[in-house]
């Protein structure tokens, strides 16, 4: 069996049915009795076009290290204050063929003295051996950071000393990976490289939400208004050509600026933030990944399951690692 890969190009030589859902259409959602559930809560993917071969995930390859654990999808979700959130990371399909970890991660925490909603999401660099552990170092002392902060409007925090710090502590984590006798930030880059980005919520006066966000790196944040995505930030860079580079710059490695940008999510609308291995299928929202996206998540908050098994969907050439926040101002 072989991918047609986004990285690798390969054609795939044979593939398996799989079940499909009208994207455009979706079932609404009816009571039902127990017997059945099985025809909802469905072991296979959600296919959008042509799909990803199937077949049985590999466990985490050896040469990756065994700790820590690594888990293949990460599931959350809960509602405080006036947030509601949903959040899943899925290792992908070509990781889960090869044996190779999810690279991406996210944190999410509620700071409950200032009623605010701390977001981060990291992905990691794929040619760095151990941006697993990258990632998850970003994610957690980001949140971490930016929750002890002193109180403060959205638009002063320090951006860029969050990201140096980040920076810091992903240099230090490299010398215990590594067991270097000293921290060093060419081989932290090299073993652990990362995007990382951050998103900071409270309730807007006006109803809705008030949200600053940053980052460095490919990861991307989006408005999702009805059923238009509109980007906020982040997304790869246009090539000359015209098509999307794949040169991707993260953690350790930072900008000499950091541009935050704030956007108000009105009520109906949800933010969104996510890896590329979202954003890339995704596009301009107006395919058939968007349609999925907008179905499951546009004017209703989709129990945890639904919204990891979206995330999971099957597209063929589309086997990034996705990891995907999504933020709803909660009705009181």
């Amino acid at each position: 069996m072989r991918f047609l890969s986004k990285r690798d190009k390969h054609v795939p030589d044979d593939s398996s049915p799989a079940d499909t859902i009208d994207v455009a259409n979706p079932e609404p959602a009816t009571e039902q009795s127990a017997s059945a559930l099985p025809s909802r809560l469905s072991s296979a993917p959600i296919v959008v076009g042509a799909p990803t071969p199937a077949f049985e995930p590999k466990a985490v390859g050896d040469e990756y290290g065994r700790t820590p654990y690594r888990a293949d999808t990460m599931i959350d979700g809960w509602s405080r204050g006036p947030f509601t959130i949903r959040a899943a990371s899925v290792r992908g399909y070509l990781h889960r063929y090869n044996g190779a970890p999810r690279q991406d991660d996210f944190a999410v925490t509620a700071a409950p003295d200032r009623e605010r909603l701390i977001v981060a999401v990291a992905d990691g660099v794929s040619a760095a051996r151990h941006s697993h552990i990258g990632s998850t170092t970003a994610v957690r002392y980001a949140t971490q950071w930016l929750e002890e902060q002193p109180a403060q409007e959205l638009g002063d925090i320090g951006w860029h000393s969050l990201f140096q710090s980040t920076a810091w502590m992903l240099t230090e984590r490299a010398a215990a990976v590594l067991s270097l006798p000293q921290a060093d930030a060419e081989q932290a880059e090299q073993a652990l490289a990362t995007t990382l980005t951050c998103v900071v919520c409270e309730q807007h006066a006006d109803g809705g939400l008030s949200a600053t966000l940053a980052g460095v790196g490919d990861s991307g944040v989006w408005l999702l208004s009805g059923a238009s995505f509109i980007p906020v930030l982040g997304g790869k860079p246009a090539s000359g050509s015209g098509l999307t580079s794949s040169a991707v710059s993260g953690l350790p490695r930072v900008p000499n600026e950091v541009e935050p940008i704030s956007v108000i999510v009105e009520p109906g609308q949800v933010l969104l933030v996510g890896t590329d291995g979202f954003g890339d299928p995704l596009g301009s929202g107006d395919g058939e990944v968007g349609a999925l996206f907008a179905s499951v998540l546009a004017g209703r908050v989709p129990s945890q399951l639904e919204f990891a098994h979206a995330l999971d969907f099957s597209r063929e050439t589309f086997d990034d690692d996705r990891t995907l926040v999504a933020i709803w101002p909660r009705e009181n």
